[in-house]
């Protein structure tokens, strides 16, 4: 008897038959119930690995596995090894935080160099509501409670509304091998504290718990639909496009209510934080702001955005 998992990444794959995928494969239990489903169903791919070196002879052992299901199978296997802690300590930033940029960076890199058509992960709804529930608690916008989008550029995921249950039980239904790791039974990180601790007190209070907040992260991604369209509009208003710089019209902006609303949406894009943004309504011709990526300077009355060379 098929598996639901079966019909739904059946359905999911249907307009992506003829596409080049690279999946990254930790060796856990997501990621090779993704690379089995990719085998099953006779799709182009290749996987990538990476190894982190932060769990010493585990992670080795980790890269070992996914070495041999690649042999086994006759799948191309791309292997890279990074420095992570020297990394993070480098860029002061934290070690998940400095693992998944130097993963993406990596993965972009053979998107780039092998002409891959998308890059896949094996996120599932659980990954979706702990997203969803560690942005609430920073007081995030609605992109940041939006969760894991379904295709950002060139990224399929194509469990994205598949339950953690529902992979464990497919991997348990066909025998599929896959690797445990350690570092997930420990609390230390936000994380696994709400997947390990937080969602299993929930469901304890509500079985269908998870299919609720499902419920809630779809019918805020409906609303961001809505909010783009309005800010598109308000774009078209206020806003002067030029070779080189971007014009915003203080006064028009300033009449938009509630004014926290469009400022925090209409220069999301430009990462700069919307009380800046206000701040500088009121300072004296010439103050400028800047993001990792752009400057804003007071000109009279406009807003001057460029780009941060």
């Amino acid at each position: 008897m098929e598996h639901k998992i079966e019909k739904f990444f059946n359905k999911r794959v249907k307009a992506f038959k003829q596409c080049n995928f690279l999946i990254g494969v930790s060796g856990g239990v997501d990621s090779m119930v993704t690379a089995n489903l990719f085998l099953k169903y006779n799709l182009n791919f290749s996987i990538a690995h990476c190894n982190f070196k932060l769990r010493s002879l585990e992670s080795d052992m980790d890269c070992d596995f996914v070495k041999k299901w690649s042999l086994k199978n006759k799948i191309h296997c791309y292997i890279k090894k990074f420095n992570t802690l020297e990394y993070c300590k480098k860029n002061k930033i934290g070690v998940q935080e400095g693992a998944r940029k130097l993963r993406y960076a990596w993965f972009d890199d053979l998107l780039n160099n092998f002409n891959f058509d998308y890059l896949v992960t094996a996120h599932h709804l659980d990954d979706q509501i702990e997203t969803y529930l560690i942005n609430s608690t920073r007081g995030s916008g609605i992109n940041g409670l939006l969760g894991i989008t379904s295709s950002p550029k060139k990224i399929f995921r194509p469990l994205l509304d598949i339950l953690k249950i529902d992979i464990l039980d497919f991997a348990y239904q066909n025998s599929i091998e896959y690797r445990e790791d350690s570092s997930n039974n420990s609390d230390y990180y936000q994380r696994n504290m709400i997947r390990n601790s937080i969602l299993p007190k929930l469901k304890e209070f509500d079985d269908n718990v998870m299919l609720k907040f499902k419920t809630t992260i779809r019918n805020l991604q409906s609303t961001k639909i809505f909010v783009d369209e309005i800010m598109e509009n308000t774009k078209n208003d206020i806003f002067q496009y030029h070779a080189d710089s971007i014009n915003v019209n203080i006064e028009k902006l300033e009449n938009k209510k509630p004014l926290e609303f469009y400022v925090h949406n209409l220069f999301y894009e430009f990462g700069f934080n919307y009380k800046e943004v206000i701040k500088i309504f009121k300072s004296d011709s010439g103050k400028l702001i800047s993001s990792s990526s752009h400057i804003m300077t007071k000109v009279k009355g406009d807003l001057i955005i460029k780009k941060n060379d």
